[in-house]
């Protein structure tokens, strides 16, 4: 499995457990995405959880059309009314705020070290627009070590994956 394919695998159970959680169908999580004015069908957010290709901005509109719980500081961001791009890139920028003396520049080149080659100019691009996608957070979190990671995923299973990466440079 490509390192990508095994990030791609997590962001999908990492929405699939919220949902667990909750008893949210994909019908039901289309309906109430729906009801937030975003265009879903069952089929399409099927879809997306099977491929576990979805942008951050989508992961977070599930935890709240599920209900879901997530990080206490996330809570003001995302309901804060502004587009889930802008709290996508609010939440990550707050998470990274914590490890103030990292840049851009400097996280590209520590995902580069589990296997994740982005140009930096690239992930600050991401990151600033909100258009990052779930596994991308989610590698961000592993090589930074965001703090709540276990509201969506076993720790462990995101250092096998950053340990499989590494493997692979």
């Amino acid at each position: 499995m490509t390192v990508d394919a095994l990030w791609s695998k997590l962001a999908s159970r990492a929405i699939r457990v919220a949902l667990a959680r909750r008893d949210v169908s994909y019908a039901q999580l289309a309906d109430a995405l729906n009801t937030m004015g975003l265009s879903e069908s069952s089929r399409s957010v099927e879809g997306k959880m099977q491929r576990g290709t979805f942008r951050f901005s989508f992961f977070l509109q599930s935890l709240a059309a599920s209900d879901n719980e997530y990080p206490e500081r996330w809570s003001v961001l995302l309901r804060s009314g502004k587009s889930w791009e802008k709290c996508a890139a609010e939440v990550i920028q707050a998470e990274l705020a914590a490890q103030p003396w990292l840049n851009h520049i400097l996280l590209s080149q520590r995902l580069a070290e589990i296997g994740v080659e982005v140009a930096a100019e690239t992930l600050k691009g991401q990151i600033v627009d909100g258009t990052l996608s779930t596994a991308l957070f989610l590698q961000c979190a592993t090589v930074c070590r965001f703090p709540d990671l276990h509201f969506f995923l076993d720790v462990r299973d995101m250092i096998d994956a950053a340990v499989a990466g590494a493997s692979t440079r």
